[in-house]
């Protein structure tokens, strides 16, 4: 018995339709390692212009994205609730340095959809202390016993549980 594919040919052929692209040009390979190399087509021919006109450069250099992130302009307040880091941290015993973009490195972890870990990082300086006073301004807050893991080599602490919002509001109050 012929398969489908023989006789959907044989009528193509019998209609004169020479190509019948939509009917067998759409092979899908089961995964990329089956799937034919990328064939080279050659010289393409897209036509251009080169232009060194500042007057036009200017348009382009809008569109690309700054080399430096500049530095937060100085304001009492600020609309999203954001706060700069503080000078007041040298009397501290550990520091906590933002983020290239200025933001608090709190990050939560969710493993597996359901295992959630708060990770705090680019600390410096007496980690044991800022772990101690952390769980010491969580511990009210929850009833079971805070589980956390302190980095020292590497400058970051894990606590076991979502507590970003509680730890980035205590890092703001301290003006880390």
């Amino acid at each position: 018995m012929a398969s489908i594919n023989t006789k959907i040919y044989s009528l193509c052929n019998r209609l004169n339709l020479r190509k019948s692209t939509a009917l067998f040009s759409q092979f899908r390979h089961s995964s990329y390692y089956s799937s034919p190399f990328v064939v080279d087509v050659g010289d393409v021919n897209v036509k251009y212009e080169v232009s060194k006109n500042p007057e036009e450069w200017k348009y382009v250099e809008r569109a690309l994205p700054p080399l430096l992130i500049p530095t937060p302009t100085k304001k009492p307040k600020y609309n999203s609730e954001w706060k700069p880091q503080g000078d007041d941290f040298k009397n501290l015993p550990y520091y906590i340095s933002r983020t290239k973009n200025h933001m608090t490195p709190v990050y939560l972890k969710v493993v597996h959809g359901t295992k959630r870990i708060t990770i705090i990082k680019k600390i410096q300086g007496d980690i044991w202390l800022l772990e101690k006073e952390l769980r010491e301004f969580l511990k009210p807050q929850q009833l079971a016993p805070i589980r956390s893991q302190v980095n020292e080599f590497a400058g970051f602490i894990r606590f076991h549980g979502d507590y970003v919002n509680a730890i980035k509001y205590w890092l703001t109050q301290r003006n880390l």
